[in-house]
């Protein structure tokens, strides 16, 4: 009987960590989806930014890769996948401010702000 009851003990065990285990990886699969769409639309912002025909509209994009789910929304805050996410945004927005600086011939610096006061971003 001992036996029989530790047996079941075991299995039991085993299947709740097996189900426990599943369900970490399917939060994982999700927070990895998330990650890799942030970064393509983050991405997209790029390219729309250089491709704008004022700095007013690449401004815009700028703004747009900054505030797009920042760190902490999508993901836990400080994650490798949350670090990946904005590692890309921060390379994104140094891009786009080179290119600012390339297009318009003017340095405001490499803070955002700076730009968005010099070129404020499209309104809705």
């Amino acid at each position: 009987m001992q036996r029989r009851t530790l047996l079941l003990i075991l299995v039991t065990v085993l299947g709740l960590s097996m189900v426990i285990s599943l369900g970490r990886h399917q939060i994982l699969k999700v927070r990895t989806a998330f990650a890799e769409d942030q970064v393509s639309i983050i991405y997209e912002a790029r390219q729309k930014a250089f491709e704008a025909t004022t700095p007013t509209q690449a401004v815009g994009f700028l703004e747009y890769a900054i505030d797009y789910y920042p760190s902490g929304t999508k993901q836990t805050q400080n994650s490798r996948l949350d670090r990946l996410v904005e590692l890309v945004r921060s390379n994104v927005v140094s891009d786009i401010i080179a290119d600012l600086k390339r297009k318009t011939g003017q340095d405001f610096g490499n803070e955002p702000t700076n730009w968005f006061r010099h070129y404020p971003p499209p309104r809705p």
